[in-house]
């Protein structure tokens, strides 16, 4: 085992993980998901959730939408994605178009 490339992933697994995670957020929509049905829905572990949505809210893209009563224990904090956080731009060029989208 070649050890000098053990962590020559780690960046593309962590924005791979990002990515399930912002997609989960996208799709729940305004009502929003809690950390553990995150966990459970993307198999992460619930600390590796936690980071992610840290993150996510350190850099605006996530916000507390509330909580939700739990069967047991603590009420489960509610995320959801901010609209207004970010915008992406595709562009297809072809021989003869240019098809140009904007996004939130």
């Amino acid at each position: 085992m070649n050890r000098s490339n053990s962590g020559a992933n780690l960046p593309t697994l962590r924005s791979h993980n990002a990515a399930l995670v912002l997609d989960l957020l996208r799709a729940a929509g305004e009502c929003g998901i809690s950390r553990l049905e995150l966990a459970e829905r993307t198999g992460l572990t619930p600390q590796a959730v936690s980071k992610i949505t840290a993150r996510l809210r350190a850099e605006g893209l996530a916000a507390g939408a509330g909580h939700r009563a739990s069967t047991g224990g603590k009420p489960r904090t509610v995320l959801r994605l901010v609209p207004d956080a970010g915008h992406a731009v595709g562009l297809h060029l072809d021989r003869d178009e240019l098809t140009a989208v904007l996004v939130d």
